[in-house]
């Protein structure tokens, strides 16, 4: 209202000496001076922010956080402990129109760990064809690329989203997306591949940075052949990823699919260890009700020879490694104060959810897999305090139960923040 009543003030200062006998002007010099007001105004609006971003001209700033309580109330270690979890410090950038930049660095363990996550340039061409190129986030699953702790219910991320879909999952490279037609959503990138082995005899890697020394697939997965930073990335091999989404076909109801294709040995061997990961989801909301579900298969190719290789002294991969991992979640929840009738903005969602996550489904014969890598039952009870869609408050205990009969409980808290 300032902004206004100062440029109609001065609009009216303009006219008053225009008119005045000793203070004429032609109407063409009245125009102009006009229309620099205007703009001057337009400036000050673009860079006064807004909406709790901090803005100039065309840069904004969002982020999110969280901090954990961790309390196990099973096994021989039952310290409970408290993290400063992450922070996270986003930035979107208005190069031009067609060009946006979209960057997040994240914080981690109290600022201890510096991490990238995502560094993209969109090139906006139509709703249906844009070209995207940098650091991205994997489009696989429900919870990798929007995996911010308000989105989901539990402290820590499912099981599934961790050792099946290793969540977060950043790849360097370029591609396509868009929304050909209402209802549909696609991204499809060529991006650098996972890491299968790797060989602590090469001292500077075969690619860039620290050359992937440490990443290699394991008996826990394939969630440290991803490298934790992307200058830990070797790109010998490259892989294709892409994911569909469907949201028009019944009211409150998503359905999506996900792949990742590519060898992973990069050049250390021979065998290309071609990995063939793809995956399922739902998410459904009916009122109070909702509910989602995932489902992912992934088969390694020469699993034999990456195990043999493993196996050589020298070797830092893991050993292991499942011909098939196989993964599923169910998680449903209730938004009680919908359900209740409750006249509030606040949400309360007690919710449960049900894992079974095998990293070693099938082993190739003449390696034993790992009794205690196979989760066979991950059950996680909890409730969700959101005063606003921000912000969530969330308690939850898991109980684990694993292949070789023993079982972990922990009982868990968090807040969480986006801004």
């Amino acid at each position: 209202m300032k902004q206004k009543f100062t440029l109609f003030a001065l609009i009216g200062l303009v006219t008053l000496f225009w008119s005045g006998p000793a203070f004429s002007a032609d109407v063409d010099e009245l125009k102009r001076q006009i229309d620099i007001l205007s703009d001057e105004m337009d400036n000050l609006k673009g860079r006064s922010g807004g909406s709790g971003s901090k803005q100039h001209n065309r840069v904004s700033i969002h982020g999110y956080g969280e901090v954990h309580l961790q309390a196990p109330t099973s096994g021989a270690n039952q310290e409970t402990t408290i993290d400063a979890h992450r922070f996270v410090i986003g930035v979107h950038a208005l190069l031009a129109d067609w060009i946006h930049l979209n960057a997040e660095i994240d914080f981690e363990g109290a600022a201890q760990e510096l991490e990238m996550e995502f560094a993209q340039l969109d090139f906006l061409l139509t709703d249906s064809f844009n070209v995207r190129a940098g650091v991205m986030l994997a489009p696989v699953g429900l919870l990798n690329e929007f995996h911010e702790p308000t989105l989901f219910w539990t402290t820590e991320r499912p099981e599934l989203q961790v050792r099946m879909i290793p969540s977060s999952w950043s790849v360097g490279g370029a591609g396509i997306y868009g929304t050909p037609m209402e209802g549909v959503n696609y991204r499809l990138y060529v991006v650098n591949s996972l890491q299968s082995i790797s060989d602590n005899s090469t001292t500077d890697g075969r690619g860039n940075g620290n050359g992937g020394n440490n990443n290699a697939f394991s008996s826990n997965g394939i969630r440290d052949g991803r490298g934790s930073q992307i200058n830990q990335r070797i790109a010998e091999d490259f892989a294709v990823t892409g994911r569909v989404e469907l949201t028009k076909l019944y009211p409150g109801l998503q359905v999506g699919f996900s792949t990742f294709l590519g060898d992973t040995t990069q050049g250390y061997i021979d065998a290309g260890g071609f990995i063939t990961l793809v995956e399922a989801d739902i998410k459904y909301r009916h009122e109070w009700f909702e509910m989602n579900s995932s489902i992912v298969s992934t088969h390694i190719a020469d699993t034999g020879a990456i195990n043999n290789f493993c196996s050589i002294a020298g070797n830092s991969c893991g050993g292991g490694v499942a011909k098939h991992q196989y993964g599923v979640n169910v998680q449903a929840g209730v938004h009680l104060p919908q359900l209740m009738g409750w006249k509030t903005t606040h949400d309360i969602v007690p919710h449960f959810m049900y894992e079974r996550v095998r990293t070693q489904d099938d082993v190739v014969d003449g390696f034993a897999p790992s009794l205690n890598r196979n989760r066979n039952a991950i059950y996680t009870f909890g409730v969700a305090y959101l005063p606003i869609p921000a912000v969530s408050i969330k308690a939850d205990h898991t109980h684990t139960r694993l292949e070789n009969d023993t079982e972990t409980n922990e009982f868990r808290m968090s807040v969480a923040y986006m801004y």
